[in-house]
């Protein structure tokens, strides 16, 4: 009987070359979704950067804004949708300005919310109402910006309107 090298159970050096590459092959081919995904996101982040720097009219921080899309995506299952729209949308008009968008006689009821929201929460700060809100740059607010080397903006708050609840007795006094 000759006594073979080979082992009998199926497993040999070329089986296991091609488990190897079969599963490279695997591993590459599922990691292209994260990267498809991240630069879907990237692309997102670059309509929502261009779209707030043509609301608020002033050049943007795109950290910020990347924080703002995600908190405000979160609140608006239409929200990335109605950014792409609101942009195409002020490409086809030609609008040079936000006040030439506002200024259109009957907007998307949908898109100006979108258009509102997103002002609201460069200018504020945070992003949604008083029960939820979520503070996502107090200091980088653009509220401030009028006052911007004139005032000192405070180190302390939750942001706008965040002061406590009116006092019970509202009597008027007498200095």
């Amino acid at each position: 009987m000759p006594i073979s090298s080979a082992p009998t159970d199926g497993f040999s050096r070329r089986s296991l070359l091609r488990g190897s590459v079969t599963l490279g092959l695997a591993a590459l081919v599922s990691g292209l979704g994260p990267w498809q995904s991240a630069m879907a996101t990237a692309e997102d982040d670059r309509d929502f950067i261009t779209l707030s720097q043509f609301l608020t009219s002033r050049p943007v921080n795109p950290v910020l804004a990347a924080r703002y899309y995600r908190a405000l995506s979160r609140r608006a299952p239409n929200f990335s949708g109605n950014v792409g729209a609101l942009r195409q949308l002020i490409d086809e008009q030609g609008f040079k300005h936000v006040d030439e968008y506002l200024a259109q006689v009957s907007p998307d009821v949908s898109l100006k919310a979108t258009a509102t929201s997103i002002i609201s929460a460069w200018y504020l700060g945070i992003v949604g109402e008083l029960a939820d809100a979520e503070l996502i740059s107090y200091s980088e607010a653009l509220m401030y910006r009028p006052t911007h080397g004139i005032l000192i903006i405070p180190t302390y708050g939750g942001g706008p309107d965040s002061w406590g609840a009116k006092p019970a007795d509202t009597q008027d006094f007498k200095l």
